[in-house]
């Protein structure tokens, strides 16, 4: 994993960022979403990976998600959903690992995605500064969960990263909210990792 392939996923978010002022529609053509009931209680079920991870975001998200050409080059498949009303940004990447890095979630390997993220952050926000770093359990999965404060378009946003590596993927779920709700912020990484499921 390379601080190139997370410079990729942070200039997703920041062109999600750049719709809220924007006066373009979004398009939703490309979301996997259903008629679920969960989706009718106020949820869009996600699929990564195919189907093999899926997750849920509320109702209020739109898939922002563009085809780059960079993102086709190196592999990194990237969806990307906005809240424009909330300004808030969850964005899911996947990308092929190196066959020694396949699944591994040891201590070092989390510390290494760690410093990668805090790399590709600094290389496109301003004021970056890691707030927390641990060790989490979802949907049976172990995940790296790094927590951040950084200027983004001169907004101030908290962020949290959740990255793991899975079926020769690393999968890195990123969700940037406005520092000033942090109520807002909590309740959206609480609602996407509960809906986390691996198969």
């Amino acid at each position: 994993m390379t601080m190139g392939y997370f410079r990729i996923v942070t200039f997703s978010l920041l062109a999600g960022m750049a719709a809220f002022s924007g006066t373009a529609q979004a398009e939703s053509a490309t979301m996997v979403a259903s008629a679920s009931p969960a989706a009718a209680a106020g949820a869009i079920d996600v699929s990564v990976m195919a189907g093999k991870i899926t997750l849920r975001v509320p109702a209020e998200f739109v898939n922002q998600t563009r085809e780059e050409a960079a993102s086709q080059n190196t592999g990194v498949k990237i969806q990307l959903l906005a809240d424009r009303q909330r300004q808030q940004v969850v964005g899911i990447s996947e990308v092929p690992t190196a066959d020694g890095d396949a699944n591994d979630n040891s201590e070092a390997a989390f510390n290494k995605m760690a410093q990668g993220i805090l790399s590709g952050l600094k290389t496109q926000y301003k004021d970056v500064k890691k707030t927390g770093q641990t060790r989490i359990s979802a949907g049976g999965q172990q995940l790296l969960r790094l927590d951040t404060r950084q200027t983004v378009q001169d907004k101030l946003m908290s962020g949290t990263t959740l990255v793991t590596p899975y079926q020769a993927n690393v999968v890195t779920l990123q969700v940037l909210s406005p520092a000033a709700d942090k109520t807002g912020h909590a309740a959206l990484v609480k609602f996407v990792l509960e809906s986390l499921a691996f198969h």
